[in-house]
């Protein structure tokens, strides 16, 4: 090896260098504390991260042999650590554009041009390098040490050059990246470029790897470190769902407790917040203190979730029960005695197939059905509760998919009707179209459906394609049968909207047919809320010819003066008004009076539910207009209507 004598080395100063070591060892710990959501931008922030961390001690290793030529100096072995350092560099230039390009709102859907436009850079920084390389002008042996300044320069150069192509980059797809990714990036990049700039200038002091060390912590800080309730101890969703995922995959098993405090999140109570942030904390402490395989969770505010790494249900059982019991003693002492909802999930097993969304959803579901208002509530889930709320899921998961689409064709609702019979008549006259949603090859009835639809906003979708269905139905049964019209069921949601009308009327005219052939029910109590604007709809169908039916009446507090003052033309009976009335003559000489009520009127009087012989002899005796029930035909698909209707 050769030795150069010299009496004063050369040096320079890396404290830079060893801040920026430390600093990225430090966030690799919290990371693996925090347990950050491995999304795909977090992959390339830990790749860039340990990228700068052999690139710092590769720098630093780099100074140390341009400081000490006599003891470590050979050139062969000087250029390749100067080349691996050059690599490494490249790599994390890479790995920074790569994770902003992964923030953005949505992906590049040209990735020839990101392609590109790394060939390009690519070619540019390697060939400058290798030339630098070849030329061997990226350092000089002086007789008191190595001079590096070209080296430090040239990689300054390529990092400014890569800040620019990366700030411009973002300028041209400023539209599809979040507007806090834009303003990261606006003031980190002149820094970085700032600061590149100083280490050109400065010869004697080595600090560059802040320029990218600093940012991955900046990047970590803002879109990935998870929020730290400094009032009770916890951490955030974030942190759990990370969890979650990472049991999932080492198919540890574990199970979730779901508290809650429903004075606190549902109700308008305003207890003294610092007093009850104080014994929150101390429950949370009191929790994680019953054993080490407990992480809690803090939600949102009065909402925890508490995850037991556990295999054993019977532990779970016992450290569920100690958690009821430090729940007990905060509701004891509480001042205004806040009392609790704990429910707890089934082994890991039931839900690792569905993720933590559902496994939150079922708690939610669970304490819904099991909460008692007033009072303290313990529940452990078992297999049935799991089945019940599956169901419900993909119901929901169905329905929106449903109300996205807005398929006038989705498959998955299915247009069933029930054939009405006219007692003037003797035939079948009309039918009621009845709504089955399908999933799975398994029909779900609309008593079932329509409440999540409800708390879904997906009735409007069921409406429009039902009303599609029908009149596509209806089309081709009026070819060749005689039939009077086929009904459909609205909802308050659909009649609350005073444009409404026009939709209906726009659909029925994309078909072939009469509008008198489509009629639409509702019920009385849809007038209760929003009554004029149900009002303007009913009369606006009106005028267009549409016949109105007002359903399920009797049911609930019925109004014969606001049913008088909307133009609905049939009233049809509800069928408990049928079942009361053979049993109770009151209730009979009530119905008897109502239809002559509504005959005097000018009402058409139907009857729904009628089953046996008896219930029809009634009917007809009543003198009820039409009859609809399981005696004359169950509901079928609305193709069958055929069997029911005469021939033209």
């Amino acid at each position: 090896m050769p030795r150069i004598g010299m009496h004063i080395g050369l040096r320079y100063d890396i404290i830079g260098e060893y801040a920026s070591l430390l600093l990225a060892l430090l966030l690799l710990i919290f990371m693996s504390l925090t347990k950050p959501k491995k999304s795909k931008s977090f992959k390339f922030l830990v790749m860039g991260l340990l990228a700068s961390i052999v690139a710092t001690t590769l720098q630093i290793i780099i100074v140390e042999v341009a400081s000490n030529v006599t003891s470590y100096y050979n050139r062969e072995s000087f250029t390749v650590l100067l080349a691996m350092f050059l690599c490494i560099y490249a790599v994390i230039q890479v790995l920074i554009f790569n994770y902003i390009n992964l923030l953005s709102e949505r992906r590049l859907k040209k990735r020839s041009v990101i392609i590109m436009l790394y060939i390009v850079v690519a070619l540019f920084y390697f060939s400058g390098s290798v030339f630098q390389i070849v030329m061997k002008s990226l350092y000089y042996v002086r007789t008191d040490g190595i001079d590096i300044t070209q080296f430090t320069r040239f990689y300054s150069l390529m990092g400014i050059f890569c800040a620019i192509v990366c700030f411009i980059v973002v300028m041209i797809r400023r539209r599809s990246i979040a507007r806090i990714v834009i303003r990261g990036v606006f003031i980190v990049v002149p820094l970085v470029v700032l600061v590149l700039f100083l280490q050109i200038l400065d010869k004697r002091s080595i600090f560059s790897a802040s320029t990218y060390v600093i940012p991955l912590v900046a990047f970590y800080l803002l879109f990935h470190s998870n929020p730290y309730d400094e009032e009770t101890g916890c951490q955030s969703i974030g942190s759990l769902e990370s969890r979650f995922l990472t049991n999932i995959r080492t198919n540890r098993i574990f199970y979730l407790a779901y508290i809650d405090f429903p004075q606190l999140t549902d109700s308008g109570l305003s207890p003294n917040y610092e007093v009850l942030a104080i014994e929150m904390a101390r429950v949370c402490r009191e929790i994680e203190r019953i054993s080490r395989k407990i992480h809690l969770y803090r939600i949102n505010f009065g909402t925890f979730m508490a995850l037991i790494e556990t295999k054993e249900r019977s532990d779970a059982q016992n450290y569920s029960e100690q958690i009821r019991d430090i729940l007990d003693g905060f509701h004891e002492r509480s001042e205004d005695h806040i009392h609790y909802f704990l429910g707890v999930s089934g082994d890991s097993r039931r839900f690792i197939a569905v993720g933590n969304k559902w496994t939150q959803l079922f708690m939610m579901y669970i304490r819904d059905t099991k909460l008692i208002d007033g009072e303290n509530v313990y529940y452990f889930a078992n297999g049935s509760d799991f089945r019940a709320f599956d169901e419900i899921y993909k119901i929901e998961q169905t329905l929106i998919d449903i109300r996205i689409k807005m398929d006038a064709d989705d498959e998955r609702i299915v247009c069933y009707a029930q054939p009405i019979y006219s007692v003037n008549q003797d035939e079948f006259r009309s039918a009621e179209a009845l709504m089955r949603l399908s999933i799975d090859g398994k029909l779900i009835p609309p008593d079932m459906f329509i409440p999540i639809a409800e708390k879904n906003n997906c009735i409007h979708a069921l409406t429009v394609i039902m009303m599609h269905k029908v009149c596509k139905a209806v089309e081709k049964l009026a070819m060749e049968y005689d039939f009077d019209a086929v009904t459909i069921n609205c909802s308050t949601t659909d009649f609350t909207d005073k444009t409404f009308y026009k939709e209906i009327l726009d659909i029925i005219h994309e078909y072939r047919i009469d509008k008198k052939m489509i009629r639409l029910e509702l019920t009385e109590s849809m007038m209760a809320e929003n009554y004029e604007s149900v009002k303007h709809n009913m009369n606006m169908l009106n005028r267009e010819g549409i016949h109105l039916y007002m359903d399920d009446f009797g049911t609930g507090y019925s109004n014969l003066e606001r049913v008088v003052d909307v133009p609905v033309q049939t009233i049809k009976f509800d069928k408990s008004l049928l079942y009361k009335s053979i049993k109770d003559d009151r209730v009979d000489d009530i119905i008897s009076y109502m239809i002559e009520f509504f005959k005097k009127n000018g009402f058409v009087t139907l009857i729904e539910g009628v089953e046996d012989e008896s219930q029809k002899k009634y009917s007809i005796e009543r003198g009820f207009d039409y009859i609809q029930g399981y005696h004359y035909a169950k509901p079928a698909p609305i193709e069958n209507l055929g069997k029911y209707f005469k021939h033209k």
